[in-house]
Parts: structure tokens; C-alpha cells; sequence
């Protein structure tokens, strides 16, 4: 009986430990972070003040007036979720797809083998 005991606590300590942790948007030397669900709402964000889905594969996040993107800044995107396919992010400053007036915007694209949009969620980080 102890043995069984044994077996079952181990198997829920590996659990414990194998299982990774939810994402947050807690970052505290980046200037902006968000969680992006693949629908493009905001699940968690920091400096975030708006994000839309205009198209499949397409998303555009501005961040609030404290982060500055004039300077230098690292822009990381990371794939949030198990899919299917392989997905691969890119993102751009001040992009027509997001259209042209605020340069607060940040567009993130998300796409599949030979280039096809998909819709993905993300971690977004600006350093």
C-alpha cells in the first residue's frame, strides 16, 4: 500500500513539474508585453492600450505613450499554444496593414508552410 502511495505522489510531483507555467505578461525590464489570444483579444498585457485582428494571420498592438519605439528596442514575439502546423512570427513597426496614423503600432504576422496567414496567440515583449 505505501508503495502505491509512493508511485502516485511521484507521478504528481513530475506532473507539477513538467507541466509549464500559464503565461503572464509580467516582465519587469521590458518596456510592453502582452498575451494575444489567437481571436486578438488581450488575455494579460503591461503598457498595452489596444489590440485588433483585422485579418487572418495579421495583428496590430499599440502600446501606451510610456514606451518609447523612436530608440533602439528589441521586439520579440513568441508563439503561445500547440498547433497543427509550425508557426512562424514576424513583426513590424508602423505598418500599412495596421494602417498608417499611429506610430505607437506594432503589427505582428503569423504564417504557416509557403507563407499562408494563421491565426496564432502570442507573447509579445518590447525591450
Amino acid at each position: 500500500m505505501k508503495s502505491i502511495r509512493r508511485i502516485a505522489a511521484g507521478a504528481l510531483a513530475a506532473a507539477a513539474v513538467l507541466t509549464p507555467a500559464a503565461a503572464n505578461a509580467d516582465t519587469p525590464y521590458a518596456q510592453a508585453s502582452a498575451v494575444v489570444e489567437a481571436d486578438g483579444t488581450i488575455a494579460n498585457s503591461e503598457h498595452v492600450s489596444d489590440a485588433w485582428h483585422p485579418r487572418r494571420g495579421t495583428y496590430c498592438i499599440t502600446v501606451d505613450e510610456s514606451v518609447d519605439l523612436a530608440g533602439s528596442v528589441a521586439i520579440h514575439a513568441t508563439v503561445t499554444g500547440n498547433y497543427d502546423h509550425p508557426r512562424s512570427l514576424s513583426v513590424e513597426l508602423w505598418s500599412p496593414a495596421c494602417g498608417y496614423g499611429d506610430k505607437r503600432t506594432i503589427a505582428v504576422f503569423s504564417k504557416i508552410v509557403y507563407g499562408q496567414p494563421a491565426d496564432t496567440g502570442f507573447y509579445l515583449s518590447v525591450s
